[in-house]
């Protein structure tokens, strides 16, 4: 077919085409904020973190907001803050807005134990000389946190030995890691050991007490 015998359709056509085309708004209008990339990490943060640290935070009910702040806004970076002090200064609220912020602005992965749990798991795969898979496991999150760490199983010398073991790991792979704990550096020596208080609140951690 020449051109001479294109139907008389074809020129309306694409006059309607480019009609549609000139009235599409130069930029396209954004996504809603759900179906963005940080709007699914919310969602995912959403479904791990307790429901009480949802909220935003009211700076005036913060007991210690300096403190509050030196927490919530780590960047991310080795080495990671050790939260202590009293029950009910908003050490662990402070932890979980870190983790808001660094996983969903910022998209960094995230791994968090009650520490009853991470010292179970870990001596389980100490006992079967496995340990260093549990490693090789949590060492792809860019951020680990552990809460209260103090209240391990006391009576079992093995989640002693694995808490050791942990935050040795974190101070030799220089893994980011954020800890709460209700209790100071003296009472973990008295506790653990000066080999571990030091691990603990010095190699692995900035102290930041509350």
């Amino acid at each position: 077919m020449s051109t001479t015998d294109q139907p008389e359709e074809v020129p309306a056509w694409r006059a309607s085409f480019q009609a549609a085309c000139e009235s599409l708004p130069e930029v396209p209008p954004p996504l809603p904020y759900d179906l963005t990339p940080e709007g699914q990490r919310w969602a995912s943060f959403k479904r791990v973190c307790p429901i009480q640290f949802l909220p935003k935070i009211d700076r005036a009910q913060l007991p210690k907001p300096e403190q509050f702040d030196a927490v919530a806004n780590w960047d991310g970076s080795f080495r990671g803050p050790c939260a202590f002090g009293l029950t009910d200064t908003a050490k662990t609220r402070a932890a979980w807005w870190a983790l808001r912020v660094l996983y969903v602005r910022e998209n960094k992965p995230f791994a968090w134990f009650p520490v009853k749990r991470l010292s179970t798991e870990l001596s389980k795969y100490e006992e079967t000389g496995h340990a260093d898979e549990f490693f090789r496991q949590y060492d792809h999150f860019k951020i680990l946190m552990v809460d209260d760490a103090d209240k391990i199983n006391w009576d079992f010398k093995s989640n002693q030995e694995a808490l050791f073991s942990f935050y040795d790991w974190i101070y030799r792979s220089q893994k980011p890691c954020i800890t709460t704990t209700n209790k100071t550096r003296e009472w973990w020596a008295n506790k653990m050991g000066d080999a571990f208080a030091r691990r603990m609140f010095d190699d692995a951690h900035y102290a930041v007490q509350f």
